[in-house]
């Protein structure tokens, strides 16, 4: 099954690890990223900055080739997707999350950026709002093998010295909010 696509939007800028930005029809529009919740690299949220959270935030930066500001090197182009067969009109309506962000996975080249975050370890698979449709065996796949290697969020020491959010009661949490809703 695939989702519904918008490609070659233009990325204007890598605001952090879960959110992007991108021109459509000639305007800014902000990205939610599907499936991950990356912990905080600025503050102004109710969870705390946190290594992993900065850390998080650069790997997006270097993995859609922007400076340190977020802003792209040259002209970077990506597509967005959907967790729906929607069309694009019912889908840049409908799938928006709280802040009027649009929910999708952006793709690089055809590579799938969310999964590829869960993959590296800087964000769980995040479920609290519902599973993915399209990708839920590949990020069960990519969470466990994170996991499994202790990479990033994963590895006890990247938050060692601060802040640190606690996955062992998160996680549990989430898959139940999932099978509730």
């Amino acid at each position: 099954m695939a989702g519904t696509q918008i490609k070659d939007l233009k990325l204007l800028k890598v605001i952090d690890g879960d959110t992007i930005k991108v021109e459509l029809d000639g305007e800014s529009e902000s990205l939610r990223l599907l499936a991950l919740d990356t912990e905080e690299s600025n503050p102004g949220s109710n969870n705390p900055v946190t290594n992993a959270g900065r850390l998080a935030s650069e790997w997006a930066k270097q993995f859609f080739d922007c400076d340190e500001n977020g802003f792209p090197r040259s002209d970077i182009r990506v597509d967005i997707e959907f967790d729906t067969n929607d069309s694009v009109e019912d889908s840049l309506q409908k799938h928006r999350g709280n802040y009027g962000r649009l929910l999708c996975y952006a793709l690089k080249e055809g590579e799938n950026y969310n999964l590829e975050a869960v993959k590296a370890g800087w964000s769980p698979y995040f479920v609290k709002y519902g599973r993915s449709r399209l990708f839920h065996n590949e990020f069960l796949q990519a969470e466990s093998e994170a996991m499994a290697e202790g990479r990033s969020v994963w590895d006890v020491s990247i938050n060692a010295s601060g802040q640190r959010r606690d996955y062992q009661q998160l996680l549990p949490w989430w898959y139940r909010k999932t099978i509730i809703n």
